[in-house]
């Protein structure tokens, strides 16, 4: 098995060494990619960096280091706020704040784990 991983989500994908020399023999050029996810989970902090000295930087989901004011600026969410929610650090009181925050910003709300059909 050879593995590839995807440039986009980091997701490791196997496939065989036969499948692999038959695609390279036929020169196909039909692999397929993962496209960014373009739901409100990607508008959260994905981490905090605390310094000794200065503000809080806040990293986006793509992997961007901003400030609390760049943050608020570039996705409409108050970092700290959706940070400690993410942690279970907030009480249901700021879980109605961030839904209000969110629905304001247009970004679609969605159950966790997703929806059934």
């Amino acid at each position: 098995m050879k593995k590839f991983i995807c440039k986009n989500c980091g997701a490791v994908s196997e496939i065989s060494k036969e499948a692999l020399t038959e695609a390279l023999k036929d020169d196909e050029d039909d692999w397929l990619q993962c496209t960014l996810p373009e739901g409100f989970e990607w508008s959260l902090p994905a981490g905090k960096i605390t310094p000794i000295v200065g503000e809080p930087i806040y990293i986006s989901a793509t992997g961007e280091h901003l400030s609390y004011d760049q943050f608020r600026e570039t996705y409409n969410i108050d970092p700290e706020i959706a940070y400690n929610l993410m942690r279970g650090k907030i009480n249901s009181t700021y879980v109605n704040r961030m839904k209000s925050i969110l629905a304001k910003a247009k970004v679609p709300i969605s159950p966790i784990g997703g929806s059934k059909n």
